[in-house]
């Protein structure tokens, strides 16, 4: 048996064996600290790490969206089937390419009681415009040119050049409105635990102890009379470690959760007081190499070490069923809802550079370091991830290349992901595509204008060609042109291996049975979903 393979039978056998102890004993842990609360009353959610910032500037992963997205809303939001509908604006208008017309609704008020009117849409929008903010999300308004108040409830966007994802942005915690009164009242303390934020959603904010927990309440005044939250209280558990999760969900003591760990998802499974809910993803898991930096700016050194990855093996034991892999680049199937013949056609006749070790000892004998380096790899301890990098390691052994795993917390990941430092030689990530096409995965991860601080071009990955062809395509209203000139980018970019896939994962929604209401979507972490859910005996 080989070495990888005791290490990923490991990782399961220590997480089985937590479950089954926290059971034996009662488990004395974050999640059973406290006793149950009225389940009636009080929904508890389970967060696989801490909460980044109540700021929607900042609220750009899987962790703190499910959280802000309960207390601040966008004018428009994603349906289940990942189409635009209205939200806080009633209706819009996009007479021309490079016009948007948003009239707001009059009885929305924040959390405080005051109206929300043009003057706070304006302002939360410019604000995360303007560079000084840094804001994760300031791409989404790069092409936006006025923002104009032309009454207290009509707000007009005039773009400087058409731009086919802008009409998403305001359907994101980029486009989630604040109250400026609020803001320029708690500057310094706004988005932290001693100011939180003030929105307009159907729960407000309470209380954030960092490491430990959020609390929310009910918005007793929500405008939205269809969806009225069912419960008077949200409180999120934060709890890094996946046994733990499985434990309160089986205990009661947890209501529900997204993203629980795979290798623990067969006991999930098996509890008959939990439903278990999947649903398709624009998501994925992959390594980065940072391409700016030696040798891996070397695309031998890059085509070698993605020759010598076993990526079936990690999906045939480790990922299985809860999701797939697709060579080339993170771009899965669904995302092509145009020009999907010719994606198809592409990917029929890619070849890439799938395991093969002795083609991965031809591309090193001919790189920088025939004779092997020694890099560093950074991930965190989510099985899929981690277990792909001990494989990878294993792997590349062979090679001569001692890969030195750093694990660090789920923040910390977010945090080197997103930063402009790029301090790392290699990095695996996440990342679910904003918007449901699919040049919301190309530009953000490889146009060269995003390796600055709070991009998302996690390869530090820069070629003037492909940032050519994805502007090129932002311009068009044709479909099938778009569809020509994103493939001829994926084709440059397959061919330079920033990136080595991992796998592209399903959404998974575990929660009690007596919880109904709320079916997982692709776009789930755009979703204040909490609303819509209902106890039932």
């Amino acid at each position: 048996m080989k070495k990888g393979r005791i290490k990923m039978m490991l990782s399961v056998f220590v997480a089985v064996a937590m479950l089954l102890s926290l059971v034996g004993c009662g488990g004395n842990t974050t999640a059973t600290e406290a006793p149950k609360q009225d389940e009636k009353t009080v929904f508890t959610f389970a967060l696989g790490g801490d909460v980044v910032s109540f700021d929607p500037a900042f609220a750009y992963d899987f962790t703190s969206n499910p959280v802000v997205n309960q207390v601040t809303e966008g004018l428009l939001r994603y349906n289940s089937n990942s189409e635009l509908e209205p939200c806080l604006a009633e209706r819009y208008e996009n007479p021309d390419p490079v016009t948007y017309i948003y009239h707001l609704r009059k009885n929305v008020t924040f959390h405080d009681g005051t109206p929300m009117t043009a003057d706070d849409v304006i302002f939360s929008m410019e604000r995360i415009r303007d560079p000084q903010t840094a804001a994760y999300s300031a791409f989404m308004f790069e092409n936006v040119d006025t923002i104009e108040k032309l009454d207290d409830y009509t707000v007009k966007v005039t773009l400087s050049k058409p731009d086919a994802l802008y009409q998403y942005t305001v359907a994101t915690t980029a486009g989630h409105v604040i109250s400026k009164a609020y803001y320029e009242a708690n500057k310094e303390t706004f988005g932290k635990p001693d100011g939180g934020t003030m929105g307009t959603g159907a729960y407000k904010y309470v209380e954030w102890k960092t490491g430990s927990e959020v609390i929310l309440e009910k918005n007793e005044a929500y405008w939205d009379s269809e969806n009225m939250p069912s419960f008077d209280k949200i409180v999120y558990k934060v709890i890094p470690e996946g046994a733990t999760i499985v434990t309160g969900l089986k205990t009661g003591q947890i209501d529900a959760t997204i993203g629980i760990p795979v290798d623990l998802l067969p006991l999930v499974q098996e509890m008959e007081n939990l439903s278990v809910k999947t649903a398709g993803s624009f998501s994925f898991d992959n390594f980065s190499f940072n391409t700016q930096k030696a040798p891996f700016d070397d695309v031998n050194v890059r085509k070698a070490i993605s020759s010598a990855y076993n990526s079936q093996k990690i999906i045939d034991e480790i990922v299985k069923d809860t999701g797939f892999y697709s060579p080339a680049v993170p771009v899965p199937p669904s995302m092509w809802t145009f020009g999907r013949d010719q994606w198809d056609n592409f990917i029929q006749n890619f070849e890439g550079y799938g395991y093969d070790m002795a083609r991965a000892q031809e591309f090193l004998a001919q790189s920088s370091v025939p004779n092997g380096f020694t890099a560093t790899l950074v991930t965190d301890g989510d099985p899929i991830r981690l277990n792909a990098c001990l494989e990878l390691k294993e792997s590349v052994a062979q090679l001569g290349i001692n890969l030195e795993i750093e694990k660090v917390s789920r923040e910390e990941l977010t945090t080197r992901l997103m930063g402009g430092e790029r301090n790392y030689d290699m990095i695996t990530g996440n990342f679910g595509a904003d918007f449901p096409d699919p040049s919301a995965n190309l530009v953000p991860l490889f146009h060269s204008k995003f390796t600055v601080d709070g991009g998302s071009n996690f390869p530090n990955y820069k070629n003037p060609e492909v940032d050519r062809l994805l502007d090129e395509q932002m311009l068009l209203t044709d479909s099938n042109k778009r569809a020509e000139l994103m493939i001829e980018a994926v084709n440059i970019i397959a061919e330079d291996v920033p990136c080595i896939m991992i796998d592209f994962y399903n959404n998974i929604y575990v929660s009690d049975k007596n919880i109904e209401g709320y079916d997982i979507a692709p776009l789930w972490y755009w979703d204040g979903f909490v609303k819509q859910l209902r106890a039932v005996e």
